[in-house]
């Protein structure tokens, strides 16, 4: 875990990635209100291609209420 700072303020429009963040997105089961969590994907380097592992649906919140 560490913290980060950008060389200037960030606009709305500008994207961000933060990479190697798996310890938290496989680990977090909190699907509070219903709010989507992020695609898990894989991004080959060499191809140049994204693989879309997992996709959270509204079926999966409903599937977790007790």
């Amino acid at each position: 875990m560490t913290e980060y700072s950008f060389d200037r303020e960030l606009a709305v429009v500008d994207l961000i990635v933060l990479e190697d963040m798996i310890h938290y997105t496989m680990v977090k089961t909190s699907m509070f209100n219903g709010v989507k969590h992020p695609d898990i994907c894989i991004w080959h380097e060499e191809e140049g291609t994204l693989e879309l592992v997992r996709s959270f649906t509204y079926e999966d919140y409903k599937g977790r209420l007790s």
